[in-house]
């Protein structure tokens, strides 16, 4: 079966150290300009045995991961950075894939040994991190394999601006907590922007000017914790990851779906998806389209009527719309988050819902008051 132990496959030439551990912090500026020496499609029999080698990892070590769970073959790619750290890029299978972020997991492989694990999102320019170092491994070169991985993330998918969710800094998870998580991405650049936790965050700061021997305590950690942490190249914005009200789109969505429908979602997406095609030109095209791509229309159905702007496009938009969610149908959904980023009406129509969607959050807390 399985083991740590003999955990391992063949990726080329064995890099030799030569140097001491690199424990410094990276520059996050420079790690996103540094982009990986190559990305490369591996073969379909390669493929299987690196999403193979995946689970066996999670397995031997009682986790699990979702993106390698499900990973699809035909969507694995491997990332080089050199001196023998490499990252197995994996993408979802189409039924487990997000309605707009591509969401891929990535297997960290020293020499070919795996040694972490990162799972990502990623739209408008923008990732979500979620960064684990097996317990073997940490202490290391932990900080120089992240600053890889901004930079991988830069050139996979075009992102300027990360985020880090609260479970990975702690929240509701003694082994973020214990391991002083929250500090770890603030020295790398991370802030909150929630008020409350950055005068914490520089509260603490002050403490340790006076004392440098001052930790943040348990409780001040949860406190901390309980919030988004974000790093941009550029100025904020609030389009991006962790910044954009998804629970209040779902929530848009299901009421949406329950107004028209009842709990009958099934036909109502079935509906939604033919109003869609009816929009953007392709009704009587659309139903002989690849399974995927079809699903990926009945998908899109209920956010595209959350869009009233789209009747305003033009044909080519509406054309260039049409691929993107095709794109989401395909073999690789890194390219429909890529194709969604570079069409500027959609982008712009995507901001304006996030607008709407938090002023009715807002009203919705208020009338809860």
């Amino acid at each position: 079966g399985p083991s740590r132990t003999g955990a391992h496959v063949d990726l080329g030439p064995v890099h030799f150290r030569t140097g001491p551990l690199r424990r410094g912090r990276p520059d996050l500026r420079k790690a996103l300009a540094t982009p990986p020496r190559s990305v490369r499609d591996v073969p379909p029999r390669q493929a299987r045995a690196l999403v193979d080698l995946a689970r066996e990892a999670m397995l031997t070590r009682g986790r699990d991961l979702d993106s390698f769970a499900y990973a699809d073959p035909r969507d694995v790619r491997l990332v080089d950075c050199g001196e023998g750290l490499q990252f197995a890029a994996m993408g979802l299978a189409m039924e487990q894939r997000n309605v707009l972020e591509a969401v891929y997991g990535f297997l960290t492989l020293q020499n070919g040994v795996p040694t972490g694990y990162v799972l990502s999102s990623a739209l408008c320019g923008s990732s979500e991190i979620a960064y684990n170092v097996f317990d073997t491994w940490r202490g290391g070169e932990a900080a120089h394999v992240y600053g890889c991985v901004v930079g991988m993330l830069g050139a996979l998918f075009g992102s300027e601006s990360f985020t880090v969710y609260p479970y990975q800094l702690g929240h509701k998870n003694e082994e973020g907590l214990a391991s002083g998580a929250w500090w770890f991405y603030q020295k790398l650049g991370f802030r909150p922007r929630d008020p409350g936790a950055r005068a914490l965050m520089e509260r603490e700061l002050e403490r340790m000017v006076r004392r440098p021997s001052h930790r943040s305590s348990r409780k001040t950690l949860q406190a901390l914790a309980a919030h988004n942490v974000f790093w941009s190249r550029g100025a904020a914005r609030d389009d991006v990851i962790g910044a954009f009200p998804a629970v209040e789109l779902s929530l848009a969505v299901t009421d949406l779906l329950s107004e028209r429908f009842g709990s009958d979602r099934a036909a109502g997406e079935g509906v939604l998806a033919d109003e869609a095609a009816a929009r953007l030109g392709v009704a009587r095209s659309w139903r002989r389209w690849r399974p995927d791509e079809r699903t990926a229309l009945r998908l899109w159905g209920p956010f595209l009527a959350l869009l009233p702007e789209v009747d305003r496009w033009t044909a080519a938009q509406r054309r260039e719309l049409v691929g993107v969610i095709r794109a989401k149908g395909g073999r690789r959904d890194a390219e429909a988050a890529r194709r969604f980023d570079a069409h500027g009406p959609l982008r712009a129509a995507y901001r304006r819902l996030g607008k709407r969607l938090r002023r009715r959050g807002t009203a919705g807390r208020s009338r809860r008051r």
